[in-house]
């Protein structure tokens, strides 16, 4: 997605506007983040103007949120007068030696922290002093911003060339930010929203009655979504002493596998890239609560699904969150690899992922502690946080330097002590790794468990060859008079 020729609405749609409210309560923040490691450490002036250029292109960077009095419409988005960059991009020094360990020691507590909600959501940490003459910058920003999709494609677009090409023109559009300017600008967006769902349901009920076979078919369709829908919501998480006890702390690490490989045993076995990564991240689980004495046979793992079509220009998230199946007590990796299969074909197929945006309206339609009380009590069906986001294949630069890998971190929404963000870069899957140090205290352990449980895959994806699957063959019609 192009920032030059996306849309930039000016009042948030209805999963932002959650992401949003529900970033009150501390367990609850939605907090995004990214470490970027360069080849070099751009000069403090270089840097500065690399920023600039992005903020100036990319809308979100320069606007704050205002909420609406009463609530009777989604916060808007306006510019921040007092924008101020030097607040916003930080250098840091990293103690000695500067490896990797020290940025994430110092990294975690930085991306713990709440944002200041009266200035724009999101902070640039640039690290001084790493081995090597390298060069890593800690990128934080706001869920309520964009999805992870949406803003890497954004970010792939610039940065993605060298020289970078020039910041894009603005025309910025000052609004009133008085109480009586807000309620007249959300009672007219009220008003809109009501013809406009007017409109849908006219059109809805003519072409039922003009295609009653296609109704039949979406009625159908319709209610899938709403059965997996209520499959899902039914279903309780597994104890696992993953929830034993929790804190607002944060400890970061990094892992890596080779996205070569990783589309090998894709092709091999049949799967897709993320049956696959599930397939590693069950095995994980297992090592490591087998080395903690427990018999966990299955949990549930909250995986976000991008539902924002290749058109949609518009910024903000469209994303849906589902709650998947994981067998980690199987001990065969394939076989482990093909209950997935089944789970994720039976979501794609109800497609419920679809119906997350209407719930998102239902939530932020209900009273403040109602909505904070249910967003809880859902995400306590889920034991940890496992996403995958596609990234360029081709070199992306950052101040005149090299983008050598780009490690994703998602953040510990309600009980979820861990997060496990994957992220596609030239020909690496770089992994985040966000944990709770009260939940998960021998995280490098648990990247040990991760480490073999991929070897694991790779070793029976060698040894196993998928048969083509043969189409059945059709019997042809008989000739009708």
């Amino acid at each position: 997605m192009d920032p030059q020729s996306a849309e930039w609405p000016t009042r948030m749609n209805a999963t932002d506007a959650l992401f949003w409210a529900m970033d009150k309560i501390p367990d609850m923040r939605s907090t995004i983040g990214a470490l970027v490691i360069l080849d070099r450490v751009p000069s403090r002036e270089r840097l500065r103007e690399e920023f600039d250029r992005l903020s100036t292109s990319i809308v979100r960077m320069r606007q704050r949120v205002v909420e609406v009095p009463l609530a009777v419409a989604p916060p808007e988005w306006v510019e921040d007068t007092q924008f101020d960059l030097d607040y916003h991009l930080r250098q840091i020094a990293v103690p000695g030696p500067g490896g990797m360990a020290e940025v994430l020691e110092e990294m975690g507590p930085l991306y713990a922290t709440a944002f200041d909600r009266d200035r724009p959501l999101w902070e640039a940490y640039v690290a001084d002093g790493l081995l090597g003459g390298q060069g890593a910058i800690f990128v934080k920003m706001h869920h309520c911003l964009v999805d992870g999709v949406g803003g890497s494609r954004m970010f792939e677009t610039l940065l993605g060339q060298h020289p970078a090409p020039p910041a894009a023109v603005r025309l910025i559009e000052m609004r009133s930010t008085t109480p009586a300017a807000l309620l007249w600008r959300a009672a007219l967006y009220n008003v809109q929203e009501a013809v406009e769902g007017a409109g849908a349901l006219v059109q809805s009920l003519a072409a039922a009655a003009l295609n009653p076979v296609q109704t039949v078919t979406d009625v159908g369709s319709a209610l899938r979504m709403l059965t997996g829908l209520g499959r899902e919501l039914s279903v309780s998480r597994a104890d696992s002493p993953l929830h034993q006890a929790r804190s607002l702390s944060r400890r970061l690490s990094t892992f890596e596998m080779s996205l070569t490989e990783i589309d090998a045993v894709r092709q091999r076995l049949g799967a897709t890239n993320n049956d696959v990564v599930l397939t590693i991240v069950s095995g994980a689980m297992h090592r490591w609560h087998t080395s903690r004495g427990a018999d966990v046979h299955a949990l549930r793992a909250m995986v976000p699904v991008n539902i924002r079509a290749t058109e949609d220009t518009n910024a903000g998230n469209r994303i849906g969150l589902l709650a998947v199946g994981l067998p980690v007590g199987e001990p065969n990796p394939l076989q482990r690899l093909r209950t997935i299969q089944q789970h994720m074909g039976q979501i794609k197929h109800d497609r419920r992922a679809r119906l997350y945006p209407w719930l998102a309206r239902v939530m932020i339609a209900l009273p403040t502690a109602v909505a904070r009380s249910v967003s809880q009590q859902q995400t306590s069906r889920t034991n940890f946080v496992c996403t995958n986001v596609p990234g360029p294949r081709h070199t992306c630069y950052l101040g005149g330097a090299t983008i050598e890998k780009i490690y994703p971190y998602a953040p510990l929404v309600g009980d979820h002590p861990v997060a496990i963000a994957l992220y596609s870069y030239r020909d690496t899957l770089c992994v985040g790794l966000d944990v709770d140090p009260m939940a998960m205290k021998d995280l490098a352990h648990f990247r040990d468990a991760l480490q073999e449980s991929y070897e694991e895959v790779l070793n029976i994806s060698r040894q196993t060859a998928v048969k083509p699957v043969r189409a059945k063959a059709r019997r042809p019609r008989r000739a009708t008079a």
